[in-house]
């Protein structure tokens, strides 16, 4: 009897071990093929991770959406700052789908110089995959993004090619690399001449400056609704690449929503308390939801 029951023991302690072994393995499969463990549904939303909307190794998104989805529903497009990642809009992009919408969270390419031909294109083309879902509503998609995000978010919003968004979410991001004001107050100018202009300069191509810049292609025909946030502290992008822009877009009937915050920090001082920061984060999630359903 005695022998028996270390027999038991023995067979249930390797029974364990082998089931925590085939459990340890399945993960470790499951990263390999670029499916995050975080994969599946929580609650009401659904979730997938590391989706290629490429065939480059950086050109990969993570889709958050609605369990049930009834018919075509709004989008949001999530772009992540110079140096980040799509993980910085993994709350979002769940908040977002709990509120009934889809949301993409983007990887691209910043390199090699100059940077704008590979990040321009790598967004564009992961606003079509969003744009060719089968449960999205092509005409109403947003973009949202940080610093260089909130960037490309706003030219997403206002150059002339098909997939121009609905609405636009910039935060603390560039739009103009004429201003001088860009050039004098800001400690990355060097930073976006070296990398996003290749080292070529203002002097040596005024026109590319303007290309680049979304405060250029403003028109009556852009993004119908635009809400810029930022910290009052922002070191980085000085608030006349705000002020610039909204004036701009009001010149031709477009109106925009300001927010800015008393945030704390390096950078682009974004530390707030946490009561401030959910009443940020609730503005933003607000505004995409409000101008998505009209």
């Amino acid at each position: 009897m005695q022998q028996e029951k270390k027999d038991r023991i023995i067979a249930i302690s390797l029974f364990t071990l082998f089931t925590l072994l085939t459990s340890v393995i399945a993960i470790r499969q499951k990263q390999n093929t670029g499916l995050a463990a975080t994969d599946g549904f929580f609650g009401d939303i659904f979730v997938d991770n590391d989706l290629a909307y490429g065939t480059l190794p950086l050109q990969k998104l993570d889709l958050c959406e609605p369990k049930n989805i009834s018919g075509k529903v709004p989008a949001v497009i999530l772009i992540h700052g110079g140096g980040g990642d799509k993980s910085d809009y993994t709350l979002i992009c769940r908040q977002l789908a709990k509120q009934g919408l889809v949301a993409v969270a983007v990887n691209f390419r910043e390199s090699p110089p100059p940077a704008y031909k590979v990040i321009l294109p790598d967004n564009r083309d992961a606003l079509s995959w969003l744009k060719q879902r089968p449960e999205v509503d092509p005409q109403r998609i947003a973009a949202m993004g940080g610093s260089l995000g909130g960037y490309v978010s706003s030219l997403l919003g206002t150059m002339e090619f098909p997939n121009k968004v609905k609405c636009v979410a910039n935060n603390y991001g560039p739009t103009d690399f004429t201003d001088p004001s860009f050039y004098a107050d800001s400690p990355i100018k060097q930073q976006f001449v070296d990398k996003f202009f290749d080292g070529v300069t203002y002097d040596d191509n005024p026109q590319l400056y303007r290309d680049l810049s979304p405060i250029t292609h403003v028109s009556n025909q852009d993004s119908g609704s635009w809400l810029f946030t930022r910290s009052r502290n922002d070191r980085l992008v000085p608030r006349s690449q705000m002020e610039r822009m909204v004036d701009a877009l009001q010149t031709v009937g477009i109106s925009s929503q300001i927010y800015e915050y008393e945030g704390t920090g390096s950078g682009h001082a974004n530390t707030l308390p946490p009561k401030e920061n959910l009443k940020l984060l609730d503005t933003r999630i607000s505004f995409l939801v409000q101008c998505l359903s009209s």
